[in-house]
């Protein structure tokens, strides 16, 4: 049996010490600034003070740098190390460390270190200092015995240093990370009285909280028409999401239509101009649209790039969806793909008011047809339009509900990978509408 290596305990204190106490580390916490390690309980000591004494903390260990009030979590390589080097003089430390520890008392029940938001915004003077919402971590009280000092994460002016509030202006954070008076989407139709109440895309506004995992939201529109302060929904946090452009810029709910087919493996399944909704972000380059294929086709879900898919809107009553047009000029599409003057297609849907999607008839006998987005002027209808081709691009384009009518935990497809993902962990308020 090889021999352990002895070790000296002086050693192994100074290998592992405080560089603010000076002793063996409990619950070493390393700041990235300098990489170098502290107590846990000396540093925010060392916070408490400086807030009060130099009004931002810098870095203990001499680099200057500014400490986070939300210290990183604990060092597990460091603990283990210490644990297993020198177990009986930890112990004897973290006693120590308990019978040193002062538990401050704050005003309004709020603890140190607690994360807290601004239940109101705060004027300083005559001017606002902290808005609704705004998320915080208590420092400790003040010394008038009256208000607590909070690191707020923004301050209107920009600055740094901590705020010492009321602790009536203060509130438990809502869940999910969402802030007063936040601006919202649904992302499923949601259910009121055993009936849909609010749709899938309906914008809102955060009002409060209701209870640990939910939120109160007041919604621009209701089916039942019940509108105004006096009628707030509670929502579950995972039943909304921020108002923001998604991947692409595209929105939660939003009409599109596939830009070109959508392969899985070696099958088609999707065909270009097939209109669908945008259901939620799946990734940082991708976005989950439901697409109007029938149950009988398989999978409706499929995870998207934002290239393969376009708005889609009515196109101008003088090109329907479905009308056969031919291109007045050559146009040019993606990957330097040429459509030649008098090439003819079929309107598959609209962009905007003054694009549309065609699909066009390959150059070459047997080519496939490909689909491009053009102006409306660069196309005019072409007379004697074959009745089969039109019936068909109607039917890969016919028209889809108003709103998506998924079933609980759809599954979702990467076009690229030709994978199937499940989607949406909670899908509870998602429900057909005939």
């Amino acid at each position: 049996m090889v021999p352990q290596p002895e070790f000296d305990e002086d050693a192994i204190v100074d290998l592992f010490a405080c560089g603010i106490c000076d002793d063996l580390m409990v619950e070493p916490t390393t700041l990235s600034c300098c990489g170098k390690a502290f107590c846990r309980l000396c540093l925010r000591q060392w916070i408490g003070t400086s807030v009060h004494t130099a009004g931002i903390p810098r870095c203990p260990g001499g680099c200057g740098a500014r400490v986070p009030v939300r210290l990183p979590a604990r060092s597990r390589a460091l603990q283990h190390a210490i644990e297993q080097l020198a177990p009986e003089r930890l112990e004897q430390r973290k006693r120590e460390a308990e019978e040193d520890e002062v538990v401050e008392v704050c005003p309004g029940g709020v603890r140190p270190w607690q994360e807290v938001a601004a239940n109101r915004d705060i004027i300083f003077g005559s001017r606002l200092g902290i808005r609704q919402g705004t998320p915080g971590v208590v420092i400790g009280p003040f010394s008038d015995g009256c208000h607590v000092t909070v690191k707020f994460d923004e301050q209107e002016d920009g600055s740094e240093l901590c705020v010492n509030v009321l602790p009536e202006a203060l509130m438990v954070p809502l869940p999910g990370g969402f802030r007063l008076g936040q601006r919202i989407v649904a992302l499923y139709h949601l259910m009121i009285n055993d009936a849909i109440g609010v749709l899938m895309g309906t914008g809102g506004v955060v009002v409060g909280g209701h209870g640990g995992n939910r939120l109160t939201v007041l919604f621009d529109a209701r089916l039942d028409s019940r509108l105004g302060p006096e009628f707030p929904v509670s929502v579950g946090f995972r039943e909304v999401i921020a108002q923001r452009p998604l991947v692409g810029g595209f929105r939660i709910a939003q009409s599109v239509q596939s830009a070109m087919d959508l392969i899985v493996g070696n099958r088609v399944v999707v065909r270009a101009g097939t209109r669908g909704s945008v259901v939620n972000e799946f990734s940082d380059t991708r976005l989950t649209v439901a697409f109007d294929i029938s149950e009988e086709d398989g999978h409706s879900c499929f995870n998207v790039l934002p290239l393969e898919i376009k708005p889609w809107c009515e196109p101008p009553s003088d090109l329907p969806v479905g009308s056969r047009v031919q291109a007045i000029k050559d146009v040019v599409g993606t990957a330097a793909a040429t459509v030649r003057a008098g090439t003819r297609g079929t309107i598959l849907g609209g962009i905007d008011a003054t694009q549309v999607l065609v699909s066009f008839e390959s150059s070459e006998g047997d080519g496939a047809p490909q689909a491009l987005m053009v102006e409306c002027q660069a196309i005019t209808k072409a007379e004697g339009a074959p009745e089969a081709a039109t019936a068909l691009v109607r039917n890969a384009v016919d028209t889809i509900p108003d709103h998506i009518s998924a079933a609980a935990n759809p599954a979702a497809a990467n076009t690229e990978s030709g994978t199937m993902d499940m989607q949406f962990e909670d899908c509870a308020n998602v429900h057909a509408v005939a």
